[in-house]
């Protein structure tokens, strides 16, 4: 999720606004063990087997098409398994249409899978690609990762979900420059030869089953965005998209290329982070728009309502979080922050973070009650689940009666479940947005979601 600093007050802030930095959703989280769930029969489309030496390519063979299949394409291989074929391509769905994000590569993925799409009813579902995952090592590709994701793909697409996938976090052999900190793995992969066949690779291997391709993650961040200069240059990331999106357009015309989010940060620090309206001027300005269909959107909902400007005045009394109230800005306000990006570049909005952190009613692994909030996630202390659940349904009749809102995605299903970290500890921020708990069972925006399908 989008990371938060602020203008007024720095002095006091700035501490709790960099841990939200170092400490967002996007970052890294370590898998739990398997969830647990109700005992469900399921049915995944599994990878095939293993091709055997005499099939295995050497290389990638060059880009050309292939009479077998329309959904094929011989930059898609990767050498030691089979072909991925999409069992029923299509394209997007036409108008406004809206899902989740599931940690979809830890757990039952059939079990996930029917979750999102025959009890909640979604269209949509995000599938964050780490890209280090796939390739730790130049050459060298993850098999069982690869696997692993066609099975989500072609489970997901079988079941009807549409998928936007989010491809971030390149293997530092692509890279020269150091990561400001060791823990960082940002872009761009500055081989750019290697950015153009990883991103032509995904596009290739998936299509008519990933509908949707966010370039990157949060570019105006130092922890997903270093280069050699030092700068966080939107005028980069615009160079980037120039290498690889047209490849990927050839590939796929049908498939919606989406500009990474900005985070909304609200502040200016040169070299480590830029407040996401300017930066999105400068990448109006060096011609961005013209390799995007979309401008990808990430909203914190922190403890406020979605339908609330940030310079109207409202106040919430009773909140222990005092940000939006005592310094207003547009980044605390979801409606403020996307009527911001619709005014400055006038192309569709693709929302591809929302949500709101509660602690209520949630436990730590072993049962016993959270003990306030991560650091950085005060504000979590404020939302009931009620809220949490309310403040959701009404961002989706927001987005709608917006008119220019081509998809969202909440944020999240699952993560309560599948990552190693309690909810009250460092790492632990996205199980306060799960919208089940501990235990399995669901939270009030669960239900509301489900009710709404019926």
């Amino acid at each position: 999720m989008s990371a938060k600093l602020f203008f007024a007050n720095r002095a006091l802030l700035f501490g709790l606004a960099l841990a939200v930095v170092l400490s967002a959703c996007g970052a890294e989280r370590t898998p739990a063990a398997q969830p647990t769930k109700p005992a469900v029969q399921v049915t995944i489309f599994a990878p095939q087997p293993t091709a055997t030496p005499e099939q295995t390519a050497a290389s990638l063979p060059a880009a050309q098409p292939t009479p077998q299949a329309s959904t094929m394409d011989p930059r898609g291989r990767v050498p030691g398994i089979p072909d991925f074929e999409c069992p029923n391509p299509r394209p997007a769905p036409e108008g406004f249409s809206f899902g989740i994000q599931s940690n979809w590569s830890v757990g039952d993925i059939g079990y996930w899978n029917s979750l999102m799409a025959e009890q909640l009813k979604l269209t949509w579902t995000r599938a964050k690609v780490n890209w280090y995952e796939f390739e730790p090592e130049r050459g060298k590709p993850n098999l069982m990762q690869f696997q692993l994701f066609d099975a989500f793909v072609a489970d997901a697409n079988k079941k009807g979900l549409h998928i936007v996938a989010t491809i971030t976090q390149p293997p530092q052999w692509t890279r020269v420059t150091p990561p400001k900190q060791p823990y960082h793995r940002p872009s761009p992969p500055e081989d750019i030869n290697e950015g153009i066949r990883f991103f032509s690779l995904i596009t290739a291997r998936y299509k008519g089953c990933i509908q949707a391709i966010e370039v990157l993650n949060e570019t105006n961040l130092d922890r997903e965005w270093t280069v050699a200069s030092g700068e966080l240059k939107a005028a980069d990331y615009v160079s980037f998209l120039r290498s690889v999106v047209p490849v990927m357009r050839q590939i796929d015309p049908s498939l919606i290329i989406i500009m990474a989010a900005p985070s909304p940060t609200g502040a200016n620090i040169p070299g480590a982070v830029q407040d996401d309206f300017l930066y999105l001027e400068d990448f109006v300005r060096a011609g961005g728009l013209d390799y995007v269909d979309c401008i990808g959107v990430h909203l914190n909902g922190y403890n406020m309502p979605p339908d609330k400007r940030w310079d109207e005045g409202y106040n919430d009394p009773t909140a222990r979080f005092r940000g939006p109230f005592d310094n207003p800005h547009h980044s605390w306000s979801l409606l403020s922050t996307i009527e911001g990006y619709r005014q400055r570049t006038n192309k569709p909005m693709c929302v591809t973070e929302f949500g709101w952190a509660s602690t209520e009613n949630l436990t730590r692994k072993d049962g016993t009650p959270v003990q306030g909030a991560p650091p950085g996630f005060d504000f979590a202390l404020d939302n009931t689940e009620a809220e949490q659940a309310e403040w959701i349904m009404r961002s989706l009749e927001i987005f709608r009666e917006l008119g220019y809102v081509r998809l969202a995605t909440i944020f999240n299903l699952d993560f309560i479940q599948k990552i190693g970290q309690n909810p009250d500890e460092p790492g632990g921020d996205p199980a306060l947005y799960s919208i089940i708990r501990q235990d399995g069972s669901p939270r009030p925006a669960f239900e509301r979601l489900r009710d709404r399908a019926r």
